[in-house]
């Protein structure tokens, strides 16, 4: 079997890439065992040193590879450096700060400590929505800490996951440390049940997430989610109106709208509604769609005819049960997967497409009327991965971002990962860390060493 990857702008064929066969799964999973046990014992000194060694790669090849991600799946030009480039800044950052992070830890008052190990080759199920960044940023510590690490790249971008084995060879890692695992969907059971893997870590659907956490914890095996997201967006009357309807914007229609921590669910007290929505409706209708190797485009087009068709699906269903379309609202005809950037609004709370994730760059908007009933409609849905509050009274800021159940609350700031602070999610958006010192401590056996006397 092999898998085809098509440019999302024109819908050309761009390449073709073979399966592995049962007998190269087996010898690949065997040099990844294989190799975590000479890499675990390499000083965290060299370990460190490989990773500056990667960032230095991933800068001086930048536009190369964000040549290639626009290709697969059809991000703007500049966003798709800028993903290389954060990568880069998260090599650097665990290379420097990383040793610290997995230091060993005293237990005040006892002969105890804590000492931070790798646990073995860990499966990683990846996403072809931030092809570079979302391997890396589970990769990075991962290798920091010692573990070696297998992936099983979406099969859309194969080029991207073929094109990270290489990097990291070329960085000086030993055969091994990453592996590049050409695999159907449906063979990632039996890589999981394998004996030699440790953990498994997944970025993707919530259903596709719990299907692998149920599997990996009847084995016995550490399980990391970042799932779904339907992220609200709140904003109070006191906020700083301009910045927050332009960081609504950046949220919701970045990366092609196809991110899990984007605003999905805008919400604005009532006194400034109709102010908000007009001039977040004039704004989406100016932004610049078209080809992504453009300097001048913002959104480009969708990463597969799919999920085009799943979101136009989704905008015809929200019309159905009461939406008014305040923008876009269909698919734009010619070459590539191109949709409207779209606004909905007066969609009921209780309509079941209001409750799906929006994949694509359709933005619903409500409204409510007091605090308790903001952070109801907030925390009203299966998801729980980020959050943004935005108001000029920090006191009811942090008591607001402190209510709303999500991994991760941004107050007058837009949501997104950082190297330096742990990034996940509750409820359907998963559980784990990754990310900063709790993501590096996260694939670790955190073993307890007492001395008696």
């Amino acid at each position: 079997m092999s898998f085809q990857s098509y440019n999302p702008t024109t819908g050309e064929l761009i390449g073709t890439y073979e399966e592995h066969s049962d007998s190269e799964v087996e010898r690949l999973l065997q040099q990844s065992h294989d190799t975590w046990k000479s890499w675990s014992k390499t000083p965290i000194t060299e370990r460190s040193a490989f990773l500056i060694r990667l960032a230095d790669l991933l800068e001086s090849r930048a536009e190369e590879y964000g040549a290639l991600i626009v290709s697969e799946m059809g991000k703007p030009l500049a966003e798709a450096i800028g993903e290389v480039k954060k990568s880069a800044f998260g090599a650097r950052h665990f290379a420097s700060d990383g040793p610290a992070y997995i230091a060993d830890e005293a237990i005040p008052g006892t002969p105890g400590k804590i000492i931070y190990q790798s646990i073995g080759p860990i499966f990683g199920v990846m996403p072809w929505n931030l092809p570079f960044w979302q391997v890396l940023r589970f990769f990075i510590p991962a290798a920091l800490v010692g573990n070696t690490v297998i992936v099983k790249h979406a099969e859309s971008v194969q080029g991207s996951a073929a094109a990270i084995e290489k990097l990291i060879l070329d960085a000086g890692a030993p055969a091994g440390l990453y592996t590049n695992l050409v695999i159907d969907r449906r063979r990632a059971p039996k890589v999981i049940s394998d004996p030699r893997i440790a953990a498994v870590t997944v970025t993707g659907s919530t259903q596709a997430g719990r299907s692998v956490a149920e599997q990996a914890g009847a084995l016995g095996k550490k399980a990391v989610l970042e799932l779904g997201g339907s992220d609200p967006f709140i904003v109070f009357a006191d906020a700083d109106f301009d910045k927050a309807v332009q960081m609504a914007v950046v949220s919701r229609y970045s990366n092609n709208a196809q991110s899990c921590i984007a605003a999905k669910r805008l919400f604005v007290e009532e006194s400034i509604a109709e102010r908000f929505t007009a001039a977040f409706v004039e704004a989406v209708k100016k932004i610049p769609i078209g080809d992504p190797m453009k300097s001048e485009t913002k959104l480009g087009p969708l990463a597969r005819k799919d999920i085009r068709d799943t979101v136009h699906r989704q905008v015809t269903d929200a019309v159905g049960a009461g939406a008014r379309v305040l923008a876009g609202g269909k698919p734009i005809e010619g070459p590539g997967n191109f949709y409207e950037a779209t606004v909905l609004a007066g969609l009921p709370h209780d309509a079941a497409v209001a409750r799906e994730e929006f994949f694509g760059p359709v933005a619903m908007l409500f409204t409510f009327k007091n605090e308790e009933e903001a952070i109801a409609l907030a925390n009203d849905t299966e998801y729980g991965l980020g959050a943004t509050v935005w108001s000029g009274n920090p006191e009811r800021a942090e008591r607001v971002a402190a209510s709303i159940e999500a991994g991760a609350v941004f107050i007058n700031d837009f949501v997104r990962s950082d190297p330096r602070a742990p990034f996940g999610g509750v409820k359907g958006s998963g559980f784990g860390r990754e990310l900063g010192g709790l993501g590096a401590r996260e694939l670790t056996n955190a073993k307890l060493v007492w001395k008696g006397a």
